[in-house]
């Protein structure tokens, strides 16, 4: 009996005992996997976030490159108003533009620039091949027209009257400048400038 009253104590406490939870999901059933699942939605985020890093760190690197392709053709739009203004200026005082180091082709060849320099409303356009010291291929289209010109007074220093006490005469001209990279350099910087010639 004592037997009896052992076993009937241990199917008691065998029926107390809590019973597992159970998911609401009739698939799943158990608990079973629910830890592969975690490391794998974790290491799905953690490549997104590895993509992501890469993905920013190149797009900062191409603009940074566009940056610098830019400033670069910025600076020879620059340089090539600069080689008009000095062109200007060598046939405004009768000298040949020879002298520039990169007078050929266009209109600075012959006398299409003289004409456009010594001429109201006059354009002259040309297209230059700049040095690859620049870091690459840039070719400027440079852009002189002859806007019109004035007697100046002769009041200030700067506007002084010439040796004979003739008026000083100031002639304005438009210049502007659009460099173009080649091949894959696609930047492209624009430069105009109103340059007076005192004379």
């Amino acid at each position: 009996m004592y037997l009896l009253y052992k076993r009937s104590q241990k199917s008691e406490v065998r029926s107390q005992e809590p019973k597992r939870p159970q998911f609401l999901n009739p698939i799943l059933g158990t608990q079973k996997g629910i830890a592969l699942i975690v490391a794998l939605l974790m290491s799905v985020a953690i490549m997104a976030l590895a993509a992501g890093v890469l993905y920013f760190l190149t797009q900062s690197t191409i603009m940074s490159g566009a940056g610098k392709r830019y400033a670069t053709a910025a600076e020879a739009a620059d340089g090539a108003v600069n080689v008009m203004k000095d062109s200007i200026n060598l046939i405004m005082w009768g000298e040949p533009i020879t002298a520039l180091p990169i007078a050929t082709g266009g209109c600075l060849e012959g006398y299409a620039l003289s004409n456009a320099v010594l001429n109201n409303n006059t354009t002259c356009s040309t297209t230059i091949t700049l040095p690859t010291a620049l870091g690459g291929n840039y070719t400027a289209t440079v852009t002189v027209t002859r806007l019109y010109s004035i007697t100046l007074p002769g009041g200030r220093l700067e506007f002084a009257r010439s040796a004979g006490g003739v008026s000083s005469t100031a002639i304005f001209y438009r210049i502007t400048a659009t460099v173009r990279g080649a091949g894959s350099d696609n930047s492209v910087a624009e430069n105009s400038a109103l340059y007076r010639f005192t004379g």
